[in-house]
């Protein structure tokens, strides 16, 4: 106890104020904004380092060396990128030319536009703003003063047109980014070597796998989508090239461009081929038919190639991603919508290996944070039975047996309910509640479903008669141990051997059986002792003990369930009962039902065999 204070007291002292928190928090975010200039053309040249390194790995495997591999890799990769930049501003400058002979069929589309709206909800509010303007215009007399317009400072002889300073910006980060990706390429051992250094050779498995799997993910990632992408792109520009679009080219380069932005790329992608469409097309058919083959593309893209090239997923929850992309496009504009993904990857690793982290891994990872028979509990807990009921029926459709349904859901919310009431976090109402709703459960799930999972069809009528012979010559009896929780683990258990034909009588009361009846049976009798933890262990091993005493032919089986290995609870429990005269004690309802099975087939031996002698010794004793 003084050591486990101690290491509170002290984990307590390592864990900064949240105060601290915060500060740090918003200093690293003003940081990212205000030096965007330099950081993003560094995230950018990680980004595409990422993209290239399996590429220039790939030429090294076929005898290249790697400074030659780096340079022809990155050389391709600016010329592929530059020409696709060429041919996009040639067709752009050939639109902006060509526009205007559109004039004429644009204006008759607003014409239209005007005429749907006079009578509709357009007009109306056209008409109440009209209105709203010629009341405030009468009140103020109908005159305006115009403000004179506020002096310009001349620009210094010396400076550069605007267009002129952004495009030198732009080519100079550019250069910058392509530098930068030759020597991380290069020195991509050299860097991470450094940053194991950095992180401390006391943590060099813990850096060393969260590089790994950062690396792995983000490349997967980065190929995947440009495969996927780059398909995209070409499969809208031979669709709208077929449809007539002009500049089909330019408008597939910048859908499969701006699909690399997760969720709203495709509708930005949607919006100016659709407006092209809209001008230059007589009438609203082919428009129409422009909209349709974007939504049909991505629908196939979205819902088919994905899944089956990366499983539609980069480890990242959907809402997740969503307020990154919010957050990176409010730092870094455009460049940080497109950065939202691999940056959220990392945070997601990070969190996975650094356990001050550890909430990015909850609050961003698409893996579920609690396991089902936990949100199972939970809904029972809040008294939602409905949902409860769908976690089990997913459960099942997921190629589940129900016998699993039993012992990996329904069982350890029962354990959890005891524990929970036992320390006075649940009231008895509540207990009650969710005990029988798990009943209900129980009742609910198919026999049928059951006698399909063991192998026994419709036309098994005379295996089944067979059974029901063999296991006739055996009875098997059931005695809760303790409370209704018990009786209730003893029912599933009966549902799971009535699938197989066999026959369990469960004694409604807790602590009672009719041992002058099991004393008159000229049967073999097996008398399963069933035992929910926590607590119940005493009630057992006292039952087990006058069983023993009063049957003494009987076999006793103690079903000691819901509990875990933790500090060899398991064992110990389990060498008490043997102890006190069990034959045999299971933890799962599945031992359970086939140490029945094998009692029931072979009633002459023993369930488990012959049992230890000094636990028959100790059981004298006491």
């Amino acid at each position: 106890m003084v050591d486990a204070a101690a290491g509170t007291a002290a984990l307590r002292e390592k864990t900064p104020p949240g105060w601290a928190v915060l500060v740090s928090a918003g200093i690293i975010i003003a940081s990212l904004y205000w030096a965007s200039p330099v950081l993003i053309p560094i995230a950018l040249s990680v980004l595409l380092t990422f993209l290239l390194s399996p590429i220039v790995d790939g030429l090294q495997k076929l005898r290249l060396p790697r400074v030659p591999a780096v340079i022809l890799v990155v050389l391709l990769a600016v010329a592929l990128i530059g020409s696709f930049g060429w041919m996009t501003v040639r067709q752009v400058v050939s639109f902006a030319n060509e526009l205007p002979q559109y004039r004429g069929n644009i204006v008759e589309k607003i014409a239209d536009l005007k005429r749907f709206g006079k009578g509709g909800p357009i007009g109306k509010v056209q008409q109440t703003v009209e209105e709203v303007k010629k009341q405030i215009d009468k009140e103020d007399g109908g005159k305006t003063t115009p403000r004179p317009p506020a002096p310009q400072p001349a620009a210094p002889p010396w400076s550069l047109p605007l267009g002129a300073a952004s495009a030198i910006e732009l080519l100079g980060s550019a250069g910058l980014v392509v530098i930068l990706v030759i020597f991380m390429l290069v020195d991509r051992v050299e860097l991470r070597n450094r940053l194991i250094r950095l992180f401390g050779f006391g943590r060099m498995n813990i850096t060393t796998k969260a590089l790994e799997e950062v690396a792995r993910r983000i490349s997967r990632y980065l190929i995947m989508q440009s495969v996927i992408n780059g398909s995209y792109g070409i499969a809208v520009g031979l669709s709208l090239y077929f449809v007539g679009l002009p500049y089909a080219l330019m408008w597939g380069l910048f859908a499969g461009f701006l699909r690399f932005i997760p969720y709203a790329g495709v509708w930005i992608g949607l919006v100016l081929p659709s407006a092209l469409a809209w001008a230059i097309f007589p009438g609203w058919l082919w428009p129409l038919v422009v909209v349709g083959l974007f939504l049909v593309l991505e629908f196939t893209v979205a819902m088919i190639l994905e899944p089956l090239l990366y499983g539609h997923s980069a480890g990242i929850s959907q809402v997740a991603l969503l307020i990154a992309i919010a957050f990176w496009a409010l730092i870094w504009g455009p460049v940080g919508m497109i950065m939202a993904t691999p940056m959220t990857v990392c945070l997601v690793v990070l969190g996975k290996y650094i356990p001050q982290l550890n909430f990015l891994v909850v609050l961003m990872s698409d893996e579920p944070v609690m396991r089902t028979e936990t949100t199972y509990y939970q809904r029972l807990l809040a008294s939602d039975y409905d949902e409860a009921v769908e976690i089990v029926e997913n459960y099942l459709e997921n190629e589940h047996a129900p016998e699993q349904v039993y012992d990996q859901i329904l069982l350890p919310a029962l354990y959890q309910a005891k524990f929970d009431y036992r320390r006075g976090k649940l009231t008895q109402e509540d207990e009650l509640f969710l005990r029988q709703a798990t009943d209900d459960i129980v009742q609910e799930i198919d026999v049928e479903h059951l006698n399909g999972k063991n192998g026994h069809g419709g036309d098994a009528e005379e295996s089944r008669n067979v059974r029901t012979v063999i296991f006739n010559k055996a009875d098997v009896w059931a005695c809760p141990a303790q409370d209704e929780n018990d009786a209730l683990a003893l029912r599933m258990l009966q549902r799971l051997l009535e699938a197989e034909h066999c026959a369990l009588h469960i004694e409604p009361r807790p602590g009672a059986l009719n041992l002058e009846r099991i004393e008159a049976e000229k049967k073999p009798v097996l008398i399963c002792i069933g035992s929910v933890a926590p607590g119940g262990i005493a009630r057992a091993r006292h039952l087990a003990k006058k069983l023993r005493a009063r049957a003494t032919k009987a076999r006793i089986l103690v079903g000691r369930w819901g509990l875990t290995n933790e500090f060899n609870e398991i064992e110990e429990q389990r060498k008490l009962l043997l102890a006190a005269g069990a034959d045999q004690v299971v933890t799962t309802l599945m031992e359970a039902r086939k140490a029945i099975l094998d009692f029931c087939e072979s009633p002459d031996k023993s369930v488990a065999g012959p049992r230890n002698r000094d636990a028959k010794q100790n059981a004298a004793k006491t």
